[in-house]
Order: C-alpha cells, then structure tokens, then sequence
C-alpha cells in the first residue's frame, strides 16, 4: 500500500510539474510588483552613478560624481552603468524619459531574477522548487534601484552562472560558451568590481567539479578568466592614463573614513541621521570634495585610508563593536524608522515620503531576515547531503561580504549575494514540507 501524500507534499510535486509555468508566473509576478511599487513609492533617481552619466552624456568625460562640486576624472564607480545611463540621456535627452527607462529596466532585472532562480536550482540542486521558493522570497526582497548598478548587476550574475555551467549550452558549444562566460564576467566586473568574488570563485567551482580529467578541462576557465582580465586591464589602464594610477577604484578610501571616526555609526541610514555622512564624505561634503580636487583621487583615496587606519589603531574597542555591529547588519539589515520631522538631502526632505521609504525598507529587511534564517539550516541540510553547491555557496558567502564588514552597512550590498541564500532558505522550505516522505511511504 502507498500511503496518500500530504496536501504540501503534493504541492511540491505539482511545482517540479509545472516548473515553466511558475517561471512565467513570477516573472509576472515580480514585474507587477515592481510597477506597483514604483507607483506608490517613486525611487530616487539621484546617485553618483547618475551624476557621471549626466557629465558623460553633456562633455563626453567620466567625471565629476559628487553632488557638490566638480572633481574632474574619477574611478570612483565603474564604467559600465554609467555608460549604459549615458546613453539613454543621449537617446531620450529629458532626464524624466531617462528615469523611466532605467526604472523599467531595475524592474525587468527583478522580473528575469525570479523566473531564472528555479532554472538555476534545477542545475545546482537537481531540482527547481527550492528555486521557485527563493524566488517568492525574492517578491518580498526585491526593490528597484535604477540609480545604482545593483540589479542588473543580480540578474547579470545568474545569466553568467547559467551559461557557464558544464550542461545545456556549454556541453554543447563548449568554446563559444567560455568567450561568452568571460565576456560576460568582463561586464559584470565593469558593473561592480567586487563581483570578481563572485565569478571567479564559480569558475573553480564549476572546474574542481568537471568529471572529465582536470587537465583536460583546464583550456573553457582560463579562457573566461583571460577574457575578464583584458576588461580589467583595460578599465585599470584609463585609469593609469587619466589619475595617474594603475587602480580599479578609487572610492574605499572615502567610504572606509566616512564609516570609521568620532560620529561612525554602523549603518549609513545612521551616519546620515547625525549628519556623520554629510561631514565625511565628499558627496555631501564641500569640504571632502575640494580637498579630493585638490589632491586628486588617487592621493585622496590613499590618505582617507590612512586617517582611518590612525583613528581604528587608537580606538581600537570601538572599531571592533562596528565592525561586529555590521556583520550582523549585513546578514540581518537594520530596520530603522526615520522620525517625520528628521531632515535629509533631495526627496527625503520631504516628510511624507520619507516615512514611507522607511516603511519600504523596513519590510525589505524583515524578508532578508526571514531569508537569513531558513537558509541556515538549509545549507546544513545541504552539508550533510554533501551538495557539490555548497562548497561555492560557502566560500562566496565566506569572502564576498568582508569588505562591507568595514564600511557602513546598506541592504544594497546584499544583494549580489542574495540569490544564494534564496536558494538556500527555499532547499529548507522544501525539504520541511516533504518531510511526512518517509522511506516507507515513497517505496
């Protein structure tokens, strides 16, 4: 006799059933979501990224990123966003066009996310629920940032993962795969730099994993890390030519001090409470920003790294209860309530939106939580199984975050790494309700 499954158990079954229909269904989803969202809560447009894409657009120069006053040349963001923004300024000309264009494309970012989380669980885990309940997890996460890299960014780095895989599209064309996988991780490195730790780490892992002999799988990783290393070099370079410096960035020195002194709190929603960002950082400081043009970039970056590193040798106990005040806020993003009558730079002067950007965000931060939690049995669950994945998820989820141990916390850091702990938590979600699937009763 088999015994009748569980009502839940017979939902699992009927998601591995109809996994392109969940697909399709949380790319609406999401895609609805977003529009609405953006309706009831416009986003700002405003951000560093978008300051360089206006100079771009206006002088042909990557310059001037801060708010305050012209700097001239900067590495202070990366190039490709930026670039990306430039050119729909260049195309619809009226800043609002261009707000709404890079708006719908955050939401069709978030769109393609959710419905791609199942087609990757399928090919890390053997199986798309844990992917489809990650990616309804992700409906609650999801926000749309059209001002920063970040969503794109999301949605680039599975794409990534999807084509580089040793199945589908790379068993079959193996070569095109892997100058379409560096190609890939060029871009993305040239959206965010700190990807890097992200991309790379897959390529060892989807090599140490090849059943074929190593030697023989050797030629596909070193091409796409080739391939990553001309963008690189290629983005360093300008650099060297226009800041003097063969460097990839420039910013760390100014977030690095700006999080790190007498009035440092651990998250920047906090810094800007006290008016602490408004003193130490050169987008909101006339002060930090002449001082940048003076100096210049390169020297400005490596002497804010050197005040901070003083301030942390001599106040080493408060460094330390940041620094562990900012782990768990990476993990656990803080939920703070803006008072109606605080005061900030742009839209959040306004009091009405900002409480309700603060109910948004903190929302936003009771999923990540909910996220945070279930994935931390899910990926012991996954230990135990010994899931060839968890090796990856566990040294990206290991050393992507400890440069934001350091800095300031905002959610936006978490995103990059997000999916993983979506895929996780939903690994636990799934295996809770199938649990009444005992040995005997599956027979």
């Amino acid at each position: 006799m088999h015994p009748e499954p569980a009502l839940l158990t017979k939902l699992v079954v009927f998601l591995r059933v109809h996994q392109t229909d969940a697909s399709i269904l949380l790319f609406l989803a999401a895609g609805a979501i977003g529009i609405a969202s953006q309706i009831m809560l416009p986003v700002m447009p405003g951000a560093e990224m978008v300051q360089i894409a206006q100079n771009l657009a206006a002088h042909g120069t990557f310059a001037n990123p801060f708010w305050t006053l012209a700097t001239g040349p900067t590495a202070v963001n990366p190039p490709l966003y930026p670039l990306l923004l430039a050119a729909l300024f260049k195309i619809l000309r009226q800043p609002a066009y261009v707000y709404f264009a890079s708006t719908l494309l955050a939401i069709l970012a978030n769109a393609f996310t959710a419905s791609l989380l199942p087609r990757l669980s399928v090919a890390l885990l053997g199986d798309c629920v844990p992917g489809i309940f990650g990616a309804v997890i992700w409906l609650g996460a999801m926000q749309s940032i059209p001002g920063w890299d970040t969503n794109l960014s999301v949605f680039g780095i599975l794409i990534f993962c999807l084509i580089t895989l040793p199945s589908g599209f790379a068993q079959r064309r193996p070569m095109a795969a892997a100058v379409l996988g560096g190609v890939l991780a060029g871009l993305l490195f040239l959206f965010n730099p700190s990807l890097i730790l992200i991309t790379v780490p897959w390529l060892a892992f989807i090599w140490f994993t090849s059943r074929a002999s190593k030697l023989s799988t050797l030629r596909d990783p070193l091409i796409t890390l080739s391939i990553l290393c001309l963008f690189w070099f290629g983005w360093a370079m300008r650099n060297y030519n226009q800041l003097g410096a063969f460097v990839v960035r420039t910013n760390f020195g100014m977030t690095f001090y700006s999080s790190n002194n007498d009035c440092a709190q651990s998250s920047l929603i906090r810094d800007e409470f006290n008016n602490c960002y408004q003193t130490h950082h050169p987008n909101a400081s006339v002060d930090e920003a002449r001082l940048l043009a003076t100096l210049g970039e390169v020297r400005y970056d490596r002497t804010r790294i050197a005040d901070a590193l003083a301030w942390i040798r001599t106040h080493p106990a408060r460094f330390t209860r940041l620094t562990l005040r900012r782990f768990l806020e990476f993990w656990f993003p803080p939920a703070d309530w803006i008072p109606p009558t605080k005061k900030f730079q742009n839209a959040f002067s306004i009091p009405h939106y900002a409480q309700k950007w603060s109910m948004q965000q903190i929302r936003i931060a009771c999923v990540v939580w909910l996220a945070t939690l279930l994935s931390i049995p899910g990926l012991i669950l996954m230990v135990r199984r010994r899931e060839p994945v968890t090796v990856y998820f566990t040294a990206v989820l290991t050393l992507y975050p400890l440069m934001y141990y350091l800095v300031v916390t905002d959610v936006r850091y978490r995103y990059p790494v997000l999916w993983i702990t979506l895929l996780c938590a939903g690994c636990f979600l799934r295996d809770m309700l199938e649990h009444d699937r005992t040995p005997a009763a599956s027979a």
